[in-house]
C-alpha cells in the first residue's frame, strides 16, 4: 500500500514538474519576444537617424522635399510624389539603410506634417524621426515608416526557439506516458508472478504433506527400524521434506510485503548448523562422487537471526554449488573470527561466474546460464532469498569467481561468545 502511494505521489510530482516547465517554458518564450521586439526598436531607431543623415546629404531629394511639405495641402508628400523619381530614390535609400542594421522587411514609408493640435496615437508598427525637421529646414514635418509584417518578423525570430521547445515538451510528455505504461505493464506482471507463485506453492503442499506422512509410516516400520542404512535414508528424506517445505513456504513470502517476517534475535550455532547442512547433503555428494569439507577456526560462537532460514541460506549457496559442477563437487566450508564478525567462506570449484553475472547474482529471479549442465531446475530465488536472510541478520553476502574457476561466496555475521 505504501509503496503504491509513494508511486502516485512520484507520478503527481513529475506531472507538476511538467505543468511548471510547461508555464516556465511560455514565460520565456513571451520574454523572448518582447526582447526581440525592443531589439528590433532598437535598430530601427538607429536606422531612421541614417536616413535622415543620408536624406539630408541629397539636395534634389530635399528640394523636392521641401517643396512639398510647402505646397501639399494633405500633409503627406506620399500624394504628391509618389510617381516621382526622388520618391523611388528614398525608398532605395531608405531599404538600405535598414538592410544595414538587418532589417529586410517590406516597409511603407512617408514625410508629413505634424498638427500640434492633432495627438498621434502610437503603433508597434510605425516609427517616427522628427530629425527630418532640421536636415530638411522644414517645420513640423516628420519621417513615418511602417512594417506591416514587423509582428511575422518577431515570430520567426523566436520561431525555432518555440519549435523547439514545444518538440522538447511532447518527448518528454510521450516520455512520461509510456514510462506509464512500462509501470502498468511491470505492475501487470509482477501480478502475474505473484499469482503463479502463489498456486504453485498450494499445488506443492498436498504432495509435501503427503511425503511427510508416507515417510513418518515406514520409518516406524520393523524392517526400516532395524535396518540403519534405511534408517539414514528415512531420516534424509525427512531433512529434504523439511528442506522443501521451507522453501515453498519462504516462496510464498516473497509474494507478499515484507510485515510479519520471523524474528531474527534467535541465538544460533553457526557451527552447528553448517554440521547439519553437510550432513544433510552428504546422500547427494555422495552420488556425485564429490567431497564437502569443514574448517573451524573458531569456537564457541553465537549469531543472532532464525535458525531456520540460516539453515535455508548455507543450504541454498551449498546446493548451488553442487548444481553448477560439471566435475565431482569440491566444497570446502571455513568458519573463522573476523574482528568482532563471524566470516563464512562457501568455496567450490564449479562453472563459475563472469563479472557481469556477479552483480546480478543476488537478483530476484536471475539465474545464471549453465551452458552444458542441464539439471539446474530453479526459479532464480536461492541466492535472493540469501541475500535477504543474512541482510536481516546484519551481515554481508559477496561473491568472487571467475569463469570455470569456480566460485567462494563469503558470509559477515555479527558474532557474540557463547554463555558457558
Amino acid at each position: 500500500m505504501k509503496k503504491s502511494r509513494f508511486q502516485l505521489v512520484i507520478f503527481i510530482s513529475t506531472l507538476a514538474c511538467l505543468i511548471a516547465l510547461t508555464g516556465i517554458q511560455i514565460s520565456w518564450i513571451l520574454k523572448a519576444a518582447r526582447m526581440q521586439e525592443a531589439q528590433f526598436a532598437h535598430s530601427v531607431d538607429m536606422a531612421m537617424n541614417r536616413i535622415v543623415e543620408n536624406l539630408a546629404r541629397d539636395r534634389a531629394i530635399c528640394r523636392e522635399l521641401a517643396y512639398c511639405m510647402k505646397e501639399g495641402s494633405s500633409g503627406s508628400c506620399y500624394i504628391m510624389m509618389k510617381n516621382q523619381e526622388e520618391w523611388a530614390n528614398i525608398g532605395n535609400l531608405i531599404k538600405n539603410d535598414l538592410k544595414y542594421y538587418g532589417i529586410e522587411l517590406d516597409f511603407e514609408f512617408d514625410i508629413v506634417k505634424i498638427n500640434p493640435n492633432k495627438i498621434i496615437e502610437k503603433n508597434s508598427c510605425i516609427f517616427f524621426s522628427d530629425d527630418l525637421v532640421n536636415a530638411l529646414q522644414q517645420t513640423g514635418s516628420e519621417l513615418k515608416i511602417r512594417f506591416p509584417e514587423k509582428r511575422d518578423f518577431i515570430l520567426a525570430q523566436i520561431g525555432y526557439i518555440f519549435i523547439f521547445s514545444i518538440v522538447l515538451l511532447i518527448l518528454v510528455s510521450l516520455s512520461i506516458i509510456m514510462i506509464y505504461g512500462f509501470y502498468k505493464k511491470e505492475k501487470k506482471l509482477t501480478e502475474n508472478i505473484i499469482d503463479f507463485i502463489n498456486n504453485m506453492t498450494h499445488e506443492f503442499k498436498t504432495p509435501l504433506t503427503n511425503i511427510a506422512l508416507a515417510n513418518s509410516m515406514i520409518s516406524k516400520t520393523e524392517t526400516v527400524e532395524q535396518d540403519k542404512k534405511l534408517t539414514f535414508y528415512s531420516q534424509v528424506i525427512k531433512t529434504e521434506h523439511n528442506k522443501l517445505k521451507i522453501h515453498v513456504e519462504e516462496l510464498l513470502k516473497t509474494s507478499f510485503s515484507e510485515a510479519g517476517q520471523p524474528s531474527y534475535n534467535e541465538p544460533i550455532d553457526p557451527i552447528l548448523v553448517i554440521e547439519n547442512v553437510i550432513d544433510s547433503f552428504s546422500v547427494q555428494i555422495s552420488e556425485k562422487r564429490g567431497s564437502i569439507s569443514f574448517i573451524k577456526q573458531v569456537e564457541n560462537v553465537n549469531v543472532n537471526g532464525n535458525i531456520e532460514l540460516f539453515y535455508i541460506a548455507v543450504s541454498n549457496i551449498v546446493d548451488n554449488a553442487i548444481r553448477y559442477s560439471i566435475a565431482p563437487p569440491e566444497i570446502c566450508i571455513t568458519i573463522y573470527s573476523k574482528n568482532r564478525n563471524i566470516g563464512i567462506d562457501i568455496t567450490d570449484k564449479g562453472i563459475g561466474m563472469t563479472k557481469d553475472q556477479m552483480t546480478q547474482i543476488f537478483d530476484k529471479f536471475y539465474r545464471v546460464p549453465t551452458g552444458d549442465i542441464h539439471d539446474t531446475n530453479g526459479f532464480g530465488l536461492g541466492l535472493y532469498h540469501v541475500k535477504n536472510i543474512i541482510t536481516k541478520m546484519a551481515g554481508k553476502i559477496s561473491v568472487t569467481s571467475s569463469k570455470g574457476n569456480g566460485s567462494c561466496f563469503t558470509l559477515i555475521i555479527p558474532s557474540s561468545l557463547k554463555d558457558e
